[in-house]
């Protein structure tokens, strides 16, 4: 067996891999919650590359960074303190694990509806506690009212509701979840980790009755920079009501310069948090608010176009996420059909459906390739 190193055969393979590998710039990632990072993302994910996340005080420039987007995003939603995280799941079960900390006495259960994100089944699995979800029709939130009569029968610590769920990209009533649990006293986690940069903007143009903020009651909201924000992956962040809730995640960590490490990872990408403070910077809310404007525009487009395809059912998108079926075949049948043309949704199997997320990347050429690819399979000229 040869042992010494390759270089030239490993950059052969970089090259041929990347040859296969789809990129958000040609239009065939439609499915994905995922984007292409802003230029400046990049810049700084690979100019800061090696540092270590987990150690501010050998990189002071971590605590600047996690300072600017808590401060920038945080005034979106009228938040004031944070934590930065590696993405909406550990966001998630960082919050219920605050949740159970702080809420210790109570019965070990989880409230949610039925459309939370699988990392909501996470989480109490990794914590024994047990889930209690609420039946809902995927395409609508969580009545108030439903809400609190389980809440009463239950007794739970925390509550998990949705601000854009991953499958339809509905809102939850957040204010009013929000005035449950301050009723009830329980941790409420809002995961927004997809809508949290699209719900203050859409909902200021029009397009939404609900809202996104800290209101009363709401204990912690997750956002995700990795998706709408255009910074590279991993980058969210754990938005918490009082201070002190971030003591609650942090460790001793003796050996480290400062004894502790606050959030589930250890050593972690530092370049994840300084570029997303970097594209923050660089977009500001203004081109935050445009961008989601844009995508719920060619959201419509796409529904308005596939509504006039016979064998196809589309539904109204609520966030720029649009969920559609045939009436010919199986969903997973039309999924194999557009991945053999290379086109990549997703599912929605709560509605036996697919989906298309349109991020900042996509364009309306590429929702036309998509209407032209389902007419092509149905036969419809």
């Amino acid at each position: 067996m040869n042992t010494a190193g390759n270089p030239e055969k490993a950059r052969r393979w970089l090259e041929e891999a990347r040859s296969r590998t789809p990129h958000h710039s040609d239009g065939s990632i439609l499915g994905s919650m995922t984007t292409a990072p802003h230029p400046i993302g990049v810049e700084a994910f690979k100019e800061f590359i090696h540092v270590n996340g987990n150690d501010p005080v050998i990189y002071p420039v971590v605590e600047e960074a996690s300072r600017i987007l808590i401060e920038g995003v945080g005034a979106l939603l009228g938040a004031e303190h944070g934590i930065h995280t590696s993405g909406g799941t550990e966001s998630n079960i960082l919050a219920l694990y605050i949740g159970r900390r702080i809420s210790r006495g109570r019965e070990n259960t989880v409230v949610a509806p039925s459309s939370v994100h699988r990392s909501i089944d996470k989480a109490c699995l990794l914590m024994g506690c047990r889930l209690v979800k609420i039946p809902v029709d995927p395409l609508k939130p969580v009545d108030p009212g439903v809400l609190e009569e389980y809440v009463r029968k239950h007794k739970p610590f925390a509550v998990v509701v949705t601000a854009g769920t991953t499958e339809a990209g509905v809102v939850d009533p957040v204010k009013e979840a929000g005035e449950i649990a301050e009723e009830h006293g329980v941790f409420l986690h809002v995961d927004a980790a997809y809508g949290g940069l699209l719900i203050p903007f859409l909902h200021r143009r029009g397009y939404l009755a609900e809202d996104l903020r800290m209101y009363p009651g709401v204990s912690s909201i997750s956002v995700d920079m990795h998706k709408n924000g255009c910074a590279p992956i991993p980058s969210s962040i754990l938005f918490l009501s009082r201070r002190d809730y971030i003591e609650e995640a942090c460790f001793e960590m003796e050996y480290m310069p400062r004894g502790r490490s606050c959030g589930l990872l250890g050593t972690r990408p530092g370049g994840a948090v300084i570029a997303a403070a970097a594209v923050f910077m660089t977009i500001g809310a203004k081109g935050y608010e445009e961008n989601a404007v844009r995508m719920m525009e060619n959201a419509l487009y796409l529904h308005e176009n596939l509504s006039h395809l016979p064998m196809i059912t589309s539904y109204k998108p609520i966030l720029p996420l649009n969920v559609f079926k045939s009436t010919i075949y199986t969903y997973e049948e039309l999924f194999k059909a557009l991945l053999d043309r290379k086109l990549y949704v997703y599912k929605s199997p709560s509605l036996q459906a697919l989906r298309v997320v349109v991020m900042p990347h996509v364009e309306k050429a590429h929702l036309d390739r998509l209407i032209n690819a389902l007419k092509s399979i149905h036969g419809v000229q």
